[in-house]
Formats: structure tokens, sequence, C-alpha cells
């Protein structure tokens, strides 16, 4: 599936990444539509929940991810509402596709931190403490946020209560996890990448390389695999030993 998506154009990349984006949308919107109180006596409170995958082939090669991070949304509402005798009524799902956790500067993320800030949601569910940020600061601003504004985090699994300031100790404990976990996923693509560069002669990458041909094979360019081109690597030699000599890019243009 996934060296199926990767042989795609940009086109259909796009437009199938748009499709899968919909299915969510579209899953997310008739369960606010035809959402019932668990207790139709008990109070009722309005939130949302906040989804995110990293890459645009994550969205595309595992489909199954977001969609499953609905489903777990609204497992987890209705599971709350039993235990605190409270309807937790999601009314808005926040989809980030495609975007990193390593940064705030996601359309989705931010346009959440304002409808918090304006004391619009009651509450807000998350799948795991990585869905909403990868780096300790960010998370730790989000949570401190949704306490000030008195809007409940709700993440499945976690073994303490987000909601309680004197816990702030081990949130930033399990941050650190987080972003742990993040570096070590980042070093372990980088490796397998080299790795493959060194056995296979494969790049993640389609750009044109000096000193470097695509592949092609029965008439096919293919897609991060590259040969050798004998005068474009006399450039590249000429240009790294013309910086030698002056240590100076500028002299070298």
């Amino acid at each position: 599936m996934k060296e199926k998506f990767k042989r795609l154009s940009t086109q259909d990349k796009k437009l199938q990444i748009q499709k899968i984006i919909a299915h969510c949308e579209r899953l997310a919107a008739g369960y606010v539509r035809n959402w019932d109180p668990v207790n139709p006596e008990w109070e009722t409170i309005e939130g949302c929940a906040y989804l995110r995958l990293s890459t645009d082939e994550q969205v595309a090669v595992e489909k199954g991810s977001l969609e499953q991070q609905v489903n777990i949304a609204v497992s987890e509402a209705i599971s709350r509402s039993y235990s605190d005798k409270v309807n937790y009524k999601i009314t808005k799902f926040y989809i980030e596709p495609g975007m990193t956790g390593r940064d705030d500067k996601r359309p989705r993320f931010q346009e959440l931190t304002r409808a918090i800030s304006n004391k619009i949601h009651g509450f807000v569910i998350i799948k795991e403490i990585a869905r909403i940020a990868r780096e300790t600061e960010i998370w730790k601003k989000f949570f401190n946020l949704c306490i000030s504004k008195r809007c409940h985090l709700f993440i499945r699994g976690l073994p303490f209560n987000p909601n309680d300031p004197t816990q702030i100790l081990q949130l930033d404990i399990l941050a650190a996890f987080a972003a742990y976990e993040s570096n070590v996923n980042s070093k372990r693509t980088k490796e397998s990448n080299f790795s493959a560069m060194i056995s296979s002669g494969k790049f993640n990458s389609t750009h044109k390389v000096l000193g470097l041909d695509q592949l092609i094979v029965n008439g096919e360019p293919q897609v991060g695999f590259y040969i050798k081109n004998n005068e474009g690597l006399k450039v590249v030699e000429w240009i790294m030993r013309t910086f030698v000599k002056y240590a100076s890019y500028q002299k070298v243009l």
C-alpha cells in the first residue's frame, strides 16, 4: 500500500488524501448529527475531539488510524459519561491530517486553542498525548490553557487526572517521554533511509540531483532510485575542491 501510494502522481495523491479526509469528516458529522444523551436526566457538557496524523503518507496508508481516532473519541465520551454521570457531547471534531506535532503552527490546532481560550468547549478528547504535540513545551502550554479555562482534558488510558494541577509533574514526565519517542522514531527513519541509500541506491526523493540520473527500468522512471552521471559528478567534484580551496561560498559562486 505504501509503495503504491508513492508511485501516484502528486495530483492523485492529493485526491486520495482529500477523499479519505472527507470520509472521516462525514463519519464525525454523522456522530454529531445523531448524538443522543446516555441519560436524559443527567447534565450535558459540550466539548470536542482533536485528531492528527503526522504525514500525508500516514493519512493515505493508515486510513484506519484516522477513522480509529474518531471512533476512540466517541467511545471515550460515552465511557466518561457513564463513569461521571454526565452527558459528554462532542459537538466538533478538529481533524488535522498530515501535520507534524513538533510545532503548534497547525491550522486546526490553533483553531482549537482559540476555541478553548474563548471557553467554547467544556472538554477535549485526544487519543494519546503525542497527538496534541511531540514537543514538551507545546504540550505543557496546551495543558495549562485547558486548566485555566476549565476545559477538561480526556486522554484514553492516562494513569492520572490531567485536570489536577498538583499532578503536573507526572504530565511533564509523560510529555518528555513523548518527545523522546518522537526523536527515536525520527532517528530510526533517518537510519533506515541511509541504509536504503547504501544498500540499494534508494533515496526518499524524486528531485533532480547533480551527479545522478533517475533510474529507468523498462522505460519507466523509478521513484527514489538513481544511477551515476559521470559528467555531473565531475562538476560536483570541482565544486567541492573549489570550496575546500577557498573556504568561501561566495568565492565558489
